[in-house]
């Protein structure tokens, strides 16, 4: 039983815990590096490789062929590309053979490959909130902001999870990983103090961790992608973490972050209207990891986890199974050759597994 680029998918050497997904081969597409398969169930929209579900069944009836099965194990690597034009607009219809990946310089097999449907509303995500408490929202403000983040988990719902945690100068996870949102919006309603410096890249890290250790690799066989979406005004003055440890630790566990920017911050000294620059975008700790930033207007969050959904649907997946079992870590670039196309992508590595 073999993927589309021929290696055997029940490898003896891969953990015995296992999730199986029924997939339909790929043409080659005459690239060596490059032998892909989209995953499909008959009947159902079927979710692999990614948070989108796919379209019931290949948009070109020459694509289909034989069924086969993929076993998901922690020795896949997985990538969340994002694709847009020069204007930001998302650009939804890349082929498998339009992206090259290379893998400390080298070019690789690229082993499974998925797209979102656009309309799929339903998607896996293992979601951690980090708010920020020291003075950057006021009460009233977090009524409107728990509103808005409640109606975004139930757009991406589905068998996704989500967490919270709430940090000023301390850290604290208010609520584990849960696919109830009455306890995700009783957990928000806890959120009432707001004073004291700010540890926004020690709560970053907290909910890398989290991510990393406690939330499932898969639901009901679907892979879960990962996601922290942090709600500051992007200022820090207190947190221990190394920005470059923190950058490593997101980059290796596949977390993509997004940053919603409050507006204490957000109007530049010239009045110009354009946000002023923080310390988080300095990092760049956000645009490395595949995530962008979403300036917030605190009378209406609404528009703002909107268009955070839509960013989480236009979404592609890729993924191989490491060639090299050495223990170490590994430097990966995601390419495309379509003219124009800028790529985000949420992770540029990975520690290959011992033996």
């Amino acid at each position: 039983m073999t993927n589309g680029g021929g290696q055997p998918s029940a490898n003896k050497n891969r953990a015995n815990q296992c999730e199986e997904l029924p997939l339909i081969r790929l043409p080659d597409y005459n690239n060596d590096h490059m032998k892909l398969c989209v995953p499909i169930q008959a009947g159902l929209l079927l979710l692999a490789l990614t948070i989108a579900a796919l379209p019931q069944q290949p948009t070109n009836k020459q694509e289909t062929g034989p069924s086969f099965t993929l076993r998901i194990d922690t020795d896949l690597v997985l990538f969340a590309v994002t694709a847009t034009d020069g204007n930001g607009n998302y650009i939804r219809d890349l082929r498998p053979d339009e992206f090259q990946i290379y893998e400390d310089g080298k070019p690789r097999r690229l082993d499974f490959f998925s797209m979102t449907d656009e309309a799929a509303l339903s998607r896996p995500l293992a979601v951690v909130f980090a708010l920020d408490l020291s003075s950057s929202l006021k009460p009233e403000e977090t009524v409107m902001l728990r509103e808005a983040a409640l109606k975004f988990t139930q757009l991406m719902q589905g068998e996704s999870v989500f967490a919270a945690l709430t940090f000023n100068y301390n850290v604290k996870v208010i609520q584990d990983f849960t696919s109830d949102p009455q306890k995700l919006e009783k957990a928000f309603s806890k959120a009432i103090r707001f004073e004291g410096s700010t540890r926004i890249y020690d709560a970053i890290d907290r909910a890398v961790m989290m991510l990393d250790r406690r939330a499932p690799r898969s639901r009901r066989g679907r892979p879960v992608r990962r996601l922290v979406i942090v709600i500051s005004d992007g200022f820090d003055s207190a947190s221990v973490i190394d920005r470059k440890e923190l950058m490593r630790r997101a980059s290796t566990a596949g977390v993509t972050i997004y940053s919603i920017t409050l507006p204490s911050y957000m109007i530049s000294a010239t009045h110009s209207g354009e946000r002023v620059i923080t310390p988080l975008d300095a990092t760049r700790m956000v645009a490395n990891t595949g995530g962008r930033d979403f300036a917030a207007d605190a009378q209406d969050f609404g528009p703002v986890f909107k268009e955070l959904a839509e960013e989480i649907r236009a979404s592609y997946a890729l993924a191989f199974y490491p060639e090299l079992r050495d223990g170490k870590p590994h430097d990966v670039k995601v390419k495309t050759t379509r003219p124009g196309v800028q790529l985000r992508v949420n992770r540029t590595g990975y520690v290959a597994p011992n033996k």
